[in-house]
């Protein structure tokens, strides 16, 4: 059963009520104060451990306290998405999984947002075209008599700043499939796996504090991590909204500028005549581009602060979230160098 570890949960804090109650009766019994008092501690200890048990049984499965704060959460941030079978019981990790790597638009406050991942590749597969065809201009050479012109010193500026672009996209394109694979893999083993082991070594005196340090750690995950990308969402979504700056038009401008310029070669490449005309077409192709970088260069700085800049604060949160919830349950959570505060 995908429960079953709440189940052996409850029998072990069960087990562990009783046997500290007879330790306790036989330290009573014998007039052994330190045996009284261990009975004690641990009687004191079984009950908290029962009661965090019930509190995080009731919380976390399908329909409890938890869950349903999340999703009402959700539902009221005015987001709107289609979840998948495996993430459908979290809305939050849902609506993040979609955002980033899904393959349908989500909605934020009425308006239609593509996922981060769309948004990378479209304008990935132009950029790497339009990078091909302009290294093929730049090795093309033009005879006028005994003269021979080259543009490879005309598009080497232009080269080098595609060659960013398509590097920060492709290191973009990496961090949100490793998001979207974190985010599954909390989806499928924080209440299955992750929240049960947690709850069972927090019974046991020796693993108390691993226990604890497990369930602060699944409790972070599952509920701040997803709730922190829908407010990073919501941020970016009232940035647009106050400035007039939408990523996803910038976006479309800049793929749009893209298939014209890629047109445009095509058509100056059928309908030269000669060697001059040539080169004033190539010329002014050169030009033109440099707008279209300084757009990319706008765009892909958005989708950088997407990427990158936002998961960073949402794991920033997530840490801190974590060692808090550690010292409710009584225990501590250590990141080493990545300590927050």
């Amino acid at each position: 059963m995908v429960f079953s570890g709440y189940y052996i949960a409850i029998g072990i804090v069960s087990i562990m009520i009783a046997v500290s109650g007879i330790v306790l009766g036989i330290g009573i019994a014998l007039q052994d104060r330190k045996l009284t008092e261990i009975g004690k501690t641990e009687l004191y200890q079984s009950l908290i451990n029962g009661a965090i048990v019930g509190i995080l049984v009731v919380s976390f499965l399908p329909g409890g306290l938890v869950s349903g704060l999340i999703n009402s959460i959700t539902a009221s941030s005015g987001i709107s998405m289609t979840c998948p079978a495996p993430l459908n019981a979290n809305q939050a990790i849902c609506f993040a999984h979609n955002y980033l790597v899904g393959i349908y638009p989500v909605e934020i406050s009425g308006h239609s947002y593509p996922s981060l991942l769309d948004s990378v590749m479209s304008l990935l597969l132009p950029v790497s075209a339009l990078y091909g065809t302009i290294a093929a201009i730049s090795g093309l050479k033009v005879s006028i008599v005994v003269v021979s012109i080259g543009f490879t010193a005309l598009a080497q500026p232009v080269l080098t700043q595609l060659n960013y672009i398509i590097t920060a996209l492709s290191l973009t394109l990496l961090s949100l499939e490793i998001q979207g694979i974190l985010l599954e893999f909390v989806a499928a083993v924080s209440l299955t796996i992750l929240l049960p082991i947690g709850l069972i070594l927090r019974t046991f005196y020796f693993t108390r504090r691993l226990g604890g340090a497990i369930l602060a750690i699944t409790i972070a995950l599952f509920a701040v991590l997803p709730l922190a990308y829908i407010l990073d969402t919501q941020m970016m979504s009232t940035y647009s909204l106050s400035t007039g700056v939408s990523l996803n038009q910038s976006i479309q401008n800049s793929t749009a500028v893209q298939h014209s310029v890629l047109a445009s070669i095509g058509v100056q490449n059928l309908t030269a005549s000669s060697a001059t005309s040539i080169i004033g077409e190539i010329g002014g192709l050169f030009s033109g581009l440099t707008g279209l970088v300084d757009n990319l260069l706008n765009t892909i700085s958005g989708l950088i602060m997407e990427a990158f800049l936002f998961p960073i604060f949402s794991i920033i949160l997530t840490i801190i979230s974590a060692r808090e919830f550690a010292r409710i349950l009584g225990t501590e959570v250590s990141f080493g160098k990545f300590d927050i505060f």
